[in-house]
């Protein structure tokens, strides 16, 4: 989980990192264990995996969502979403993965 802001030129210090804490604590009180920045990236190895993989994260973004359905078309692995609190948007998102080694 992170929080981050680029400075500008002319803009404090103190407001860039404000606008950092303040993109931290809502992924931190979203109850989730990943940022929608490394979500969409987890798609592809919970489908190679072997066994049951599942991830907790805040509202589910758009790459994921796309990263999902390339993902389905891909391994044939079908994913999970479900929602944990509709309140903070907190899903999980689950599946069963393929298994893949190298051989």
């Amino acid at each position: 989980l992170a929080g981050s802001q680029l400075g500008e030129k002319g803009v404090p210090a103190e407001e860039v990192g404000g606008k950092a804490g303040s993109m931290l604590v809502s992924n931190l009180e979203s109850g989730g264990c990943v940022d929608e920045y490394l979500q969409d990236q987890l798609i592809l190895f919970m489908a190679l995996a072997k066994g049951r993989s599942t991830v907790r994260t805040g509202p589910v973004t758009l790459h994921t969502e796309t990263a999902v359905h390339i993902v389905q078309i891909m391994t044939g692995v079908e994913f999970d979403v479900k929602p944990v609190d509709e309140n903070t948007g907190t899903v999980e998102i689950s599946c069963e993965g393929i298994g893949f080694q190298r051989k």
